[in-house]
């Protein structure tokens, strides 16, 4: 269907249609319907009767004022996407959920090579989140070296990788992190020179790379600020009742942000009172129990918070169409939000969803928790990992400190 090929009325209400028939709420499409009927005001006056984006995104700014340069306003960000819908349905027949930067882009010359290596990594039997962290890593370096002159993979030098390793160092990127860009991009240069991609074995240039993974001591938060953080949860609207239920889980159980994502009702065995998954990050099963609270958080959430479906996912987006949330970043937004409620400093501290376990583990050494107790609730594979939440037990580290001599 060509944009350009129907009328502003016609289309109006073809995508309001389309919106009521995606499961769209009836105050959503109301609120689309209400700047739709501006815009056709407008477009009247105008003597424009065919749809232009162009022509309603001038209207669109003219009328409400809206900037061409600088961050737009949520307001604002909403009355563009009014006109990005209808461009959308115009050009596609359907309207996508949102409107999301797309992901690191590559030179098309890479893309079968890239994919290649993705599916060599399944079949070796890595875990689609390290797949995708892998991939996007060595995305990154394909656009230096594409970036710096090399439009076929047999033209990679020893020289630019060096290089582009000592940028990685002035980009401020921390000694842990850059050992992770390492380790994937030696993968990826072995990767090619077993296949013949290559001829020189470049994976060579690193045979060891350093890492301490001690060298950054975990953000965490004692319980008094978690406390506020929930104290801070509106429990009588949906969100609130969605958000209350996913800082439990995490705050209380230290599951993390993506098991959280999509968790499933059948994971919930509520005659067992336990959760009971698959752990994305690490492939092992686990097995939690269910305190009473977070049971209650839950019944409240999928009875009087969660939009009416059918999907199995426990969480579910707000706003139609429903389903699961593609993202974790909706979650570290969430959690930001009320910790600028709660006036909660992070300054020097992480604080998305994922400083939530590791305050969990803080708080449960704090109260003199074995490691494998606390190795269990977090589903670490062995208590070497656990360890890493020592040193952010800072009372503990001085209980064992041993009292050095006085000499004069």
């Amino acid at each position: 269907m060509e944009p350009n090929a129907i009328s502003l009325e016609q289309l109006v209400k073809e995508t309001k249609t389309y919106l009521q028939s995606s499961g769209y709420s009836e105050s959503t499409v109301n609120m689309y319907s209400s700047k739709w009927r501006k815009l056709e005001r407008r477009c009247f006056d105008e003597k424009v009767v065919q749809f232009s984006y162009e022509t309603c995104i001038a209207f669109i700014k003219e009328e409400y004022q809206i900037q061409s340069t600088g961050k737009l306003s949520s307001n604002h960000t909403f009355l563009i996407r009014t006109v990005k819908i209808l461009n959308e349905y115009a050009k596609y027949g359907k309207v996508s959920r949102c409107y999301q930067k797309p992901g690191v882009q590559i030179a098309p010359e890479f893309i079968g090579i890239l994919n290649t290596f993705a599916n060599d990594a399944r079949e070796s039997g890595l875990m689609e989140r390290t797949i995708g962290s892998k991939t996007n890593q060595v995305k990154n370096f394909l656009n230096y070296a594409n970036e710096n002159g090399v439009e076929n993979i047999n033209q990679l030098s020893a020289g630019l990788i060096l290089l582009y390793v000592n940028s990685l160092k002035a980009l401020g990127y921390a000694r842990s992190t850059r050992s992770g860009i390492l380790f994937s991009l030696r993968s990826f240069l072995s990767f090619l020179y077993k296949k013949d991609y290559i001829s020189i074995p470049l994976q060579d240039l690193f045979p060891v790379i350093y890492s301490n993974k001690m060298e950054r001591i975990p953000s965490f938060y004692c319980e008094d600020e978690i406390s506020k953080i929930l104290l801070h949860v509106n429990h009588l609207d949906s969100i609130g009742k969605r958000d209350y239920l996913i800082l439990l889980l995490a705050i209380q159980l230290g599951i993390r942000a993506g098991d959280i994502r999509m968790m499933k009702m059948e994971y919930v065995k509520w005659g067992k009172k336990t959760i009971e998954f698959i752990q994305q990050k690490t492939g092992n099963p686990i097995q939690i129990p269910l305190p009473e609270n977070v049971k209650y958080a839950m019944i409240d959430y999928i009875r009087n918070g969660r939009p009416a479906s059918k999907l199995s996912y426990i969480f579910l987006r707000q706003r139609a169409p429903y389903g699961p949330y593609v993202s974790n970043n909706t979650f570290h937004y969430m959690i930001t939000r009320y910790m600028k409620i709660a006036e909660i400093s992070f300054s020097g501290r992480k604080h998305g969803l994922h400083s939530m376990r590791h305050s969990l583990a803080s708080n449960l050494l704090k109260n003199n928790t074995p490691y494998p107790v606390i190795t269990g609730i977090l589903g670490h594979e062995n208590t070497s990992t656990t360890r890493l939440y020592l040193s952010i037990d800072i009372e503990q580290l001085r209980s064992l400190a041993l009292e050095v001599p006085y000499e004069e």
